[in-house]
């Protein structure tokens, strides 16, 4: 997708609370620089940057949406869909529930990957070290890939992937998913609005939406960073047949790789942010 214009919110964004490369505060300092009037963080299964980023909101006269990105999946699915929820109240009993469970399986997933690893005669001990001192962190393949292309294992972050953290490749473990249906629930409960999340990075979507079109969404993220014209206008159309509403963000991680020179490029005007807030309204939802 081409950079945008007038971005006025960005509604998918990433911290080190996750597997961004900037704090919250630093984020949100960010998105003032490039003119952000809205940011919305959303770190993969966790919440432990939304205090700190509401603080630095506030002194920096932007809007933060509260915000989640979910891995989600079923039995038989090799990838997760990703669904975010945007809006919602992080201290939701339900909510806080499940982000522990989550927690703790990516920490024992993520050091049994370091184990294979070091079973392959790479040195890992120090990674090994820092994930097991940090048991509160949510722990993934990024933060793995980080530290092969640091140790100079691998050129650069794609090919730890390729060579090692795939599924199929040597260091890959397989991860509980859950449902789509069990996140929207849990995301509903905090208040929240349910998104499907960049669905053009979706290489089989036409079978996954048979298998979730019947959840209760709230939107669909049209206007993502990735998503080429004609993804934009096939999801702009499926959010009018399903009455969903149309999120935007730039899923943006850091400088680094294809995550450069994405935040304040993408996203959604100043019309479609209140268009989106309006249509929430009419659902029943108060997200001013």
């Amino acid at each position: 997708m081409k950079k945008q214009k007038n971005i006025f919110a960005d509604l998918h964004t990433h911290s080190t609370a996750s597997d961004g490369l900037l704090t919250p505060s630093q984020l949100i300092e960010s998105a003032r620089e490039k003119g952000l009037s809205v940011i919305a963080i959303t770190d993969h299964d966790t919440v432990a940057g939304l205090n700190e980023a509401r603080h630095a909101a506030v002194a920096s006269g932007i809007r933060l949406v509260s915000g989640i990105e979910l891995s989600c999946g079923w039995p038989g699915r090799d990838t997760s869909v990703h669904v975010l929820g945007l809006y919602i109240d992080e201290k939701a009993v339900a909510l806080q529930k499940l982000l522990n469970e989550q927690r703790d399986q990516r920490f024992h997933r993520a050091l049994k990957m370091v184990d294979l690893l070091a079973g392959l005669g790479l040195d890992v001990a120090e990674l090994k070290q820092r994930f097991e001192q940090s048991p509160e962190k949510v722990l993934g393949r990024p933060h793995i890939a980080r530290y092969l292309q640091e140790r100079g294992y691998v050129k650069d972050f794609q090919e730890a992937f390729e060579r090692y953290l795939s599924r199929g490749k040597p260091a890959y473990v397989g991860k509980e998913h859950v449902l789509p249906e069990t996140g929207i629930e849990v995301i509903h409960a905090a208040g929240g609005i349910a998104v499907i999340a960049h669905p053009g990075l979706t290489s089989d979507w036409a079978n996954v939406w048979s298998h979730i079109s019947g959840c209760q969404w709230d939107g669909i993220e049209t206007y993502y960073s990735e998503h080429t014209p004609s993804d934009v206008k096939k999801f702009a159309q499926l959010a009018d047949q399903y009455n969903l509403v149309s999120t935007g963000g730039s899923d943006y991680h850091g400088e680094y790789g294809k995550h450069s020179d994405r935040l304040g490029n993408y996203g959604l005007t100043q019309e479609l942010y209140f268009d989106l807030v309006s249509r929430c309204a009419a659902k029943g939802f108060d997200i001013t």
